[in-house]
């Protein structure tokens, strides 16, 4: 039976808590290069205090009120959010941060199998459009990504599958997708639906991972998946392919739908 992680990542005051169950979420990007400052405009780095430190997760600005991410991710009244940033330790004049409003999960997340794992978070204010921040828009395109499309993803998550080595810097990724019944078959087990679409590095073990989880995934300039789930304290293992809410209409407009409401 094949383990698998959400991929939101707890920060302890001294050390990055190491995934142990399956309820953990692990995410972060492995074999990847420092991206160019402000090159992810729309990217968002989300901080909520947990009872072992920050709870960690990635998302996009989809307009200057709202950014998408993933639903296992913790979000509450004191989660931070903060645009702009490239490097968590020295900020920059782009930085923006903000509080939550509101967040709202899709109504039919799934923890197991992490089906529909998108969420919705409005900020405390509307962001400034500057170099550093720009939205990124939703898809207009929702048929499957053809397997050996590379995509792209980013986060500050670890870097290698010793939990002590988060980024500083945002890190950014090129990672080739594979079918869904490819994915399926290699998790087994594990359920993959049609609100999920993969990637698998066989070669380079290139893939996101602990703390990159409701990240972007890039294909072709499009917004088209949100970063989800991974193998158990095992990223990039060839067997075990990086999975991630797949943006299909029905998700697009209850986006649309939510993002409308008073």
């Amino acid at each position: 039976m094949r383990v698998f992680l959400p991929l939101f990542a707890a920060t302890f005051t001294l050390l990055i808590h190491p995934c142990k169950f399956v309820s953990d979420v692990c995410l972060e990007i492995i074999g990847g290069s420092e991206a160019i400052p402000h090159s992810w405009p729309f990217i968002a780095y989300i901080s909520t205090p947990g009872n072992h430190g920050a709870e960690l997760c990635g998302g996009t600005l989809i307009n200057r009120s709202w950014v998408l991410t993933a639903a296992h991710c913790p979000i509450n009244s004191a989660t931070t959010i903060k645009l702009g940033l490239h490097s968590r330790s020295k900020e920059d004049q782009y930085v923006q941060t903000f509080q939550v409003s509101k967040w709202r999960p899709h109504p039919h997340y799934n923890k197991v199998p992490f089906d529909n794992d998108v969420q919705l978070v409005q900020l405390s204010g509307k962001a400034k459009l500057t170099p550093g921040v720009k939205p990124l828009k939703l898809p207009t395109t929702f048929s499957d990504v053809e397997p050996g499309t590379i995509c792209e993803s980013a986060g500050w998550g670890i870097t290698s599958n010793d939990p002590n080595r988060r980024s500083d810097k945002l890190l950014e990724v090129n990672l080739p997708v594979i079918s869904r019944e490819a994915c399926a078959d290699m998790w087994g087990s594990h359920e993959i639906t049609k609100n999920m679409m993969c990637t698998l590095d066989a070669i380079g073990g290139k893939t996101t991972c602990n703390g990159d989880s409701g990240g972007p995934l890039i294909c072709q300039r499009q917004l088209r998946g949100v970063v989800s789930f991974g193998p158990k304290n095992n990223c990039g293992h060839p067997e075990y392919p990086p999975g991630y809410a797949f943006l299909n209409e029905d998700i697009v407009n209850w986006i649309k739908g939510e993002i409308k409401k008073k």
